[in-house]
């Protein structure tokens, strides 16, 4: 059984995109997290940090690169490619403004289908035309493809690790400080659009350089590349002391919760929502909005219904999709 709240953590860092999302689809400004941040910004920050943990922790118990995307694969794969299909066959269909013959006649219908591979068309013809966000069906998965490129950065920096074991800590520091460097170059080189996912490629690395610091205390090369790394994520660019600060609240919320129980009771029982709650809520969202434009229904009442909808498909998408994905999962060499 789980004796930490890091599940509970990743439901409610879901919660807060869901929630600011909310403002953003009424055509309203997004609420701030403490002036650094969006709640949804903070949110996926929250996210990447944990990530960047968990995953290279994944990678230490089986180094061999097949089985981890292998697994890496199976969390998020299944439940996207559900979503992407009820998105197209289901929700188009149910609320697009075109006839059935022209919307599954339509080029950018079936374009839709890139999106269960990373190509992320957010459009569907025809559909939510009269929201704040016309025709976008589900703008939250701009972060998975930057979540899989953290993969491979693992990947890639692990089977070094593994032929030179003494010097893990400096390829770790050294992984975080390339990270943090292209939060700023890579803005650069490929335009400011690309800000957020640079920033996040950060967070995740902060991640890994966190968890590894929890199981052995870096060398000092290590910790000299990691302060110099921290002093240019904090004095690089205009959102310096913004993402700084963000990152702080990142660790110490990790932190609390690897340490604290109380969320085991919630989550053993309901399962793993948090990736459900983020791929489901947009669209859930939309149609809620749709539904309720011209009613004059309070915002609360709309985004109650966002909330209930939300985490029913979530609890549906882990129990009918993800875990029984995850049940195919390879065991390690150790434990074979």
């Amino acid at each position: 059984m789980n004796k930490n709240s890091l599940d509970l953590l990743r439901l409610l860092a879901s919660t807060m995109v869901l929630f600011s999302h909310q403002f953003a689809l009424m055509g309203l400004s997004e609420p701030q997290f403490m002036g650094w941040n969006t709640w949804g910004g903070a949110g996926v920050t929250i996210f990447f940090f944990l990530s960047g943990w968990l995953v290279w922790a994944s990678w230490e118990r089986d180094p061999h690169a097949w089985r981890f995307f292998l697994r890496r694969s199976l969390r998020i794969f299944p439940g996207l490619w559900v979503v992407c299909l009820l998105s197209i066959f289901l929700l188009g269909p149910l609320v697009t403004t075109l006839s059935l013959s022209d919307y599954f006649g339509s080029a950018v219908t079936w374009r839709y289908f890139w999106t269960a591979l990373f190509l992320t068309p957010y459009v569907l013809p025809g559909v939510f035309v009269g929201n704040a966000m016309p025709g976008i069906v589900n703008g939250s998965l701009w972060t998975l493809p930057v979540e899989y490129f953290c993969y491979i950065t693992v990947a890639v920096i692990g089977a070094v690790a593994v032929f030179w074991p003494k010097g893990k800590a400096s390829l770790l520091s050294v992984g975080l400080l390339c990270a943090v460097l292209f939060t700023h170059y890579g803005v650069l080189l490929i335009g400011e659009r690309y800000s957020l996912y640079f920033e996040m490629v950060a967070m995740f690395w902060w991640g890994v350089f966190y968890g590894h610091c929890l199981k052995s205390p870096p060398n000092m090369s290590a910790r000299a590349l990691a302060m110099v790394a921290l002093v240019l994520f904090v004095a690089m660019g205009p959102r310096g002391l913004e993402r700084s600060a963000m990152l702080v609240c990142a660790a110490a919320l990790v932190h609390w919760g690897r340490q604290v129980a109380i969320g085991a009771k919630l989550t053993d029982r309901l399962g793993d929502l948090s990736y459900g709650v983020y791929i489901y809520a947009f669209p859930i969202q939309q149609l809620v909005i749709g539904w309720g434009r011209g009613r004059q229904i309070p915002f609360g009442a709309l985004l109650v219904m966002s909330l209930l909808l939300t985490w029913g498909f979530a609890y549906l998408s882990w129990h009918v999709v993800e875990a029984r994905a995850l049940r195919f999962k390879p065991m390690s060499r150790g434990n074979r």
